[in-house]
């Protein structure tokens, strides 16, 4: 697909070469806009399809947020959930679908997590607000609520889907 990519690019401007350059008309840009939203809507489908597919074959009893966040709280806790403004601290272990195992925070060096205010992946702030003091939960995160387009430029890949499993050891205000 990359290699399509830049194929297409090099095309398109070896064809423009000794030609003035110029704007794109009104309805030039609309249409690659819709051009751009139908492969996305493409992707998207495709990734969820996916991840559907990986929790039937891993028999995971999980549920579907509107967002696309799949969870799966595989032993309870106690307490209220999580909630936007109070600190949860977390061990965790981030893996691809394909079981490749990524990062890990043990429960000796937990992560601080200021819900709904820190900059890391938004699914992150949806899961915490799902689990309460104790509870251990795998989520599957489709790439829009992880690391995106691009990845993390380490270890996840660009338009990657993650598992997160993790334990939600204490919450403060």
């Amino acid at each position: 697909m990359k290699i399509l990519s830049i194929i297409v690019s090099v095309l398109i401007l070896c064809s423009c070469k000794g030609k003035s350059p110029r704007s794109m008309t009104d309805q030039e840009l609309a249409a690659a806009q819709k051009e751009l939203i139908k492969e996305n809507k493409r992707q998207h489908a495709e990734e969820m399809s996916t991840i559907r597919e990986f929790i039937k074959k891993s028999n995971w009893p999980m549920q579907e947020t509107p967002t696309g966040l799949h969870y799966w709280i595989y032993k309870s806790g106690s307490g209220e959930p999580a909630k936007k403004d109070q600190h949860v601290w977390i061990s965790y272990t981030i893996s691809l679908l394909d079981g490749t195992l990524c990062y890990t925070a043990d429960d000796s060096q937990p992560k601080e997590i200021h819900v709904g205010h820190d900059n890391i992946e938004i699914g992150l702030h949806e899961a915490m607000q799902l689990m309460k003091t104790g509870d251990r939960a795998k989520f599957i995160f489709p790439s829009h609520l992880a690391f995106g387009f691009t990845g993390d430029s380490r270890k996840i890949p660009q338009n990657a889907s993650v598992i997160y499993d993790i334990h939600l050891i204490r919450i403060e205000p």
